[in-house]
């Protein structure tokens, strides 16, 4: 009897340990999040830099030699220098490295319960002739799908990058003007790439680690930007790109309807009540969630003090608290960046993380900083429904990474773990840092040199499935081969193409209701 009790609370507390964010936060047409009160925060890191390239995340990439020569503001610009043949073959070997299976224990180490992945629409629908993308990222995401159900995290996808255009920006895939509005195949191309990504990242296979799908990211309107496009274009968008989500996505048995989350295109949070409270709009939709991006870095940011960094933060905390009354608030990017060093991508080149780190945080003062930094924005941030950090990489500006963050102690293993009293009422000084929880004798240690990041021990990591570790290449070495003779060959095309065996691979976790009532019942054989 003993040992049939002691399996079966085993069996229940290993499911326990995979804490669920995303799904936590249900939200009703016009009514207020489920979790607000009793939702598990949002914690974690953004995938970028990997399926959309973005030079000042990795200058190594853009320094060889072929196009060393040449300013490449974006992916376009860097395939349509290379060639396809040798833009496919860098692109393999970046998404086959870029991104491990020892990263997702990084984050399962440091308690993090959710991953962003941005990807461009290029890679859900076939790119026009005129358009120098390339395709074949889809058994990388997959793995990486795979890695996250095993590591038990959430899963945000976010179609980063529309045709055309809606920012501008690198990290559309296109630095250049705002096009997306300017014609309906641009809207008709894009409701296809959510349609592909919904089916294939919401199939079975996946068990319903993808918790969240981004309608875009970071889009211009006219209140925002003279480049930008209309309100109503955006709402447009908004409006189409969740019924396609809706009738394309699968919902796994016991589970709600993914989520659909949209970016607050730089606008005041409470403005979008309007959106969600209008019938042409939201006011019929169901698990939402809005996303909006803090940085400090920019604008003569580094002209600031380092409290007027935390006093920057801490004015924000009334704002994020009102909102997330009405919706839930998401702070789906920020960093620890507070100027532009080294993120110009040539402005570094020749240096390396060490020389970086004595130029800017080589003293104990700037990492108490930062650290305090870190700490004043999970605070704020959790007065929403949480945080993900941009982004998970980048080869010499630390606070810009979460894996040298992590490294540094500029971020602390838990995300829970506070050195500072908390003031979410005060609009300046809300982070009490002249007066330390256990005071100035149990203030953390920093390395002060770049440490690497693979020094963090993630031995005793382990995976909170209970089958076979799914993390096979075989994927991955199929469809290179593959894909090496059609480039531009679509990825629309039946996820069975990859393999379809790791989907049996998977058991989903358990209802935090069963596992309570598997621990009741072992109680009640005693």
């Amino acid at each position: 009897m003993w040992t049939n009790v002691l399996s079966v609370f085993i069996f229940a507390t290993f499911f326990a340990r995979s804490t669920r964010a995303l799904s936590s936060w249900y939200t009703e047409p016009g009514g207020t999040p489920t979790g607000s009160v009793d939702g598990d925060k949002v914690r974690g890191v953004n995938l970028g830099g990997w399926f959309i390239l973005e030079n000042w995340m990795m200058p190594s990439f853009f320094e060889e030699s072929i196009v060393r020569d040449t300013y490449l503001n974006d992916e376009w610009s860097f395939c349509l220098v290379l060639g396809q043949d040798e833009c496919l073959a860098r692109l393999q070997q970046h998404w086959d490295t870029y991104i491990t299976e020892d990263d997702f224990k990084r984050f399962a180490n440091y308690s993090l319960n959710t991953v962003r992945i941005p990807m461009g629409y290029w890679a859900w629908t076939t790119p026009e002739d005129y358009e120098p993308y390339i395709q074949g990222q889809l058994p990388y995401l997959e793995r990486a799908l795979n890695w996250s159900s095993w590591y038990g995290l959430d899963v945000m996808m976010d179609l980063h990058g529309l045709p055309g255009g809606a920012n501008g920006q690198d990290n559309q895939g296109y630095k250049g003007p705002i096009e997306f509005q300017l014609n309906s195949t641009n809207m008709d191309r894009a409701m296809e790439a959510l349609a592909n990504m919904t089916q294939y990242v919401t199939a079975e296979k996946f068990d319903g680690v993808v918790k969240a799908i981004e309608l875009t990211n970071e889009p211009y309107i006219l209140e925002y930007s003279s480049r930008g496009m209309d309100f109503y274009t955006l709402a447009d968008f908004y409006v189409k790109g969740y019924q396609v989500v809706r009738a394309n996505e699968n919902i796994i048995d016991g589970a709600n309807e993914v989520m659909v989350v949209i970016h607050d295109a730089f606008q005041p949070l409470l403005n979008w009540k309007y959106f969600w409270g209008e019938e042409s709009l939201g006011l019929n939709w169901t698990n939402y969630a809005l996303d909006t991006h803090i940085y400090d870095a920019f604008g003569g940011a580094d002209q600031k003090s380092y409290q007027e960094h935390l006093d920057t933060i801490c004015a924000l905390s009334a704002s994020i608290a009102e909102a997330q009354q009405y919706f839930p608030v998401i702070v789906g990017e920020f960093a620890l960046g507070v100027n532009t060093y080294c993120v110009d991508y040539q402005s570094c080149w020749g240096l390396t993380m060490d020389e970086v780190i004595a130029n800017f945080t080589s003293t104990y003062e700037a990492s108490l900083f930062l650290r305090q930094f870190w700490e004043v924005q999970s605070d704020v941030y959790e007065l929403g429904a949480g945080w993900i950090f941009w982004s998970v990489h980048h080869e010499l500006a630390g606070p810009w990474s979460w894996t040298q963050s992590a490294a540094q102690n500029w971020i602390p293993m838990d995300p829970s773990e506070k050195i500072w009293p908390f003031d979410s009422d005060a609009s300046s000084y809300c982070l009490d840092t002249f007066n330390p929880l256990e005071g100035d004798q149990n203030l953390p240690y920093f390395p002060l040199y770049a440490n690497n990041y693979t020094n963090i021990d993630i031995s005793s990591v382990k995976p909170v499935r209970l089958n076979v570790n799914p993390a096979s290449n075989s994927t991955v070495a199929s469809a290179t081969s593959s894909s090496t003779t059609s480039s531009s060959q679509s990825s629309t095309a039946s996820p069975s193409s990859s393999s379809s065996e790791s989907g049996s691979f998977y058991t989903a976790p358990l209802p935090s209701s069963l596992v309570l009532l598997l621990m009741v019942v072992a109680v009640s054989h005693l």
